[in-house]
């Protein structure tokens, strides 16, 4: 080939290498800085999962996105993070929706409502008969979470992390019975910290840090707070002599990350459509990732002397009937939780998942 040809091959060939490489290329500086705060102590599994969710977004959009991180209490208190986004004292924040039912009741029944499963629950929000993976990964049920969001908090939501299912209790004494549940004092807040109220168990709300000294000391006997990894790492299992799972009823606490709705209003769409797509893929990661972990810890938790057990199939069984009948006692007085019950029960009728449930469970 002659020298001049040589010389076109090789430009025309650095100019479609360009041209496959310029679209991943990370931007050489972000379009935006958004500065971040998580609900969680900087050592906690929650913390660490929904930071994942950030490098899952500057990663998927090439850098066009970065986030300054803090965790719980650098900024404002961590059950403040939602009202602090509200107010654009942050432009996004990372937390669960246990912590907006002060103002709207049925946004906690998307964080860690009995009754479904973490795979169960993503198939709900995420991918039903009716919407099959849409285009915003958004089911009718999750599109009312949106609504909720943005009327009442001012904020876009997006899925962050969905956890293993939560550790039903940590306790001081053994729960052989109905009886021995209701005479514990529990910590224990949002949907689940309802229905053990309306069981007959006395609930108490706190922090995660003030969990172990109030165990330590008898002001609590049981505890729930997330899954089992995360747990076990801030101390959990070194002041539990029990560690409960409930094979009747799963609660996986489902992490949200968050927007101010004005900032995400100046965010161009093709970028709205990555940071999507990024929180999506936490998601379904944050799943696998803590399956692997919570089996570690199980171990740990064994060797620091708790005992691992399952409650009782009648005391699952009565947590189970008790929460029924009290979102039946709820939904006469929330319209929302009256519609969201409707798409769960389309979605476990014969027509939809609940004829398939049997093999599913089988299958994970």
């Amino acid at each position: 080939m002659r020298p001049g040809k040589k010389l076109m091959v090789l430009a025309l060939a650095l100019m479609l290498g360009l041209a496959f490489t310029l679209p991943s290329m990370a931007a050489d500086k972000p379009e935006f800085v958004w500065k971040v705060q998580s609900s969680w102590p900087r050592g906690s599994g929650l913390h660490y999962l929904q930071m994942r969710t950030l490098d899952f977004i500057e990663k998927w959009t090439n850098g066009r996105v970065k986030f300054e991180r803090h965790s719980a209490g650098e900024i404002v208190p961590g059950y403040e993070v939602w009202n602090a986004v509200q107010r654009g004292v942050l432009p996004a924040g990372l937390a669960c929706t246990c912590y907006t039912m002060r103002k709207d009741w049925t946004s906690g029944m998307y964080c860690s409502a009995p009754g479904l499963g973490p795979v169960e629950k993503m198939a709900f929000y995420h991918g039903t008969k009716d919407v099959a993976r849409t285009k915003d990964y958004a089911t009718p049920v999750w599109k009312e979470l949106e609504k909720i969001g943005m009327d009442k908090f001012g904020v876009k939501i997006l899925p962050s992390a969905m956890q293993t299912t939560e550790t039903f209790l940590y306790s001081t004494k053994p729960i052989k019975s109905i009886k021995d549940l209701q005479s514990l004092k529990i910590r224990s807040v949002g949907v689940r910290g309802d229905v053990f109220k309306f069981a007959g168990c006395s609930v108490v709300g706190m922090p995660a840090g003030e969990v172990m000294p109030a165990m330590e000391r008898g002001v609590i006997d049981a505890c729930e707070f997330a899954n089992f990894f995360g747990d076990v790492d801030l101390g959990f299992a070194d002041v539990a002599k029990y560690i409960y799972f409930n094979p009747y009823s799963s609660a996986p606490c489902d992490l949200m990350f968050f927007v101010n709705k004005d900032v995400w209003a100046k965010v161009p769409a093709d970028l709205k459509k990555q940071i999507k797509e990024a929180a999506f893929e936490s998601m379904k990661w944050s799943l696998a990732e803590c399956l692997f972990l919570d089996f570690l810890a199980m171990k740990k938790a064994e060797k620091q002397g708790a005992k691992i057990a399952v409650i009782p199939m009648d005391v699952g069984e009565f947590i189970h009937n008790k929460a029924n009948e009290f979102y039946a006692k709820k939904m006469k007085e929330l319209p929302e939780l009256a519609e969201y019950m409707k798409y769960h029960d389309v979605f476990f009728n014969q027509e939809g998942y609940g004829k398939y449930v049997k093999y599913v469970d089988d299958l994970i």
